[in-house]
């Protein structure tokens, strides 16, 4: 695995984001993050004029298509983001109630995993490192990629059907759903509906 990749911004492409927790521990899906990463994430793509694509939440990792006249209001999209969902996780991490120790002892995730210790002082890590951006300019890799993001439940065997998997934006291109992000939708012609992952 390559550790030190660097990332690529474009004005106006659209760019595949992956983040990842720290330690791959399985968290994301904890109710009270699912909504803080909907309420935080929801409130940069307006403050940074993102417009969103697609997405998937994913146990330990999340993808996004982004898009947006500026690379510096990705750089800052996502970096706000991260920021802001990492200082509200701590705060529910720390906080220890029963539904998140009880989260946790299901899903196997060690709380303490979030702590690295540095120069003899621990401190908080939510996040592994910086996320993987980088631009797509043909409308085929575009399809493509949303292809892969809203069959990734059904390739870890999470889910038989895409329809069944609730934190992504395929709902909203099937059906015209509302989805827990707000979608600047791409045509719906470019999307294979339903497709199996080979």
């Amino acid at each position: 695995m390559v550790k030190n990749w660097k990332n690529y911004y474009t004005d106006n492409a659209v760019h595949h984001v992956t983040g990842t927790v720290h330690n791959w521990q399985p968290i994301l899906l904890f109710p009270d993050i699912v909504a803080v990463f909907y309420q935080d994430f929801s409130q940069m793509l307006n403050r940074w004029n993102v417009n969103l694509l697609g997405y998937v939440i994913m146990p330990e990792h999340f993808h996004m298509l982004i898009q947006s006249y500026s690379s510096k209001n990705i750089m800052n999209f996502i970096r706000g983001g991260r920021r802001s969902i990492s200082g509200k996780v701590k705060h529910i991490i720390e906080n220890k109630d029963k539904k998140i120790i009880s989260f946790c002892a299901a899903n196997n995730v060690s709380m303490n995993a979030f702590y690295i210790k540095t120069a003899g002082k621990s401190s908080f890590r939510f996040w592994k490192e910086k996320p993987r951006i980088f631009p797509i300019t043909k409308e085929t890799e575009i399809e493509r990629k949303l292809d892969y993001i809203h069959n990734n439940p059904i390739k870890r065997g999470l889910v038989n059907s895409i329809e069944e998997w609730k934190h992504s934006s395929f709902r909203y291109y099937a059906n015209s759903e509302t989805v827990g992000l707000p979608i600047n939708s791409w045509p719906q012609d470019v999307v294979r509906l339903g497709r199996t992952p080979s």
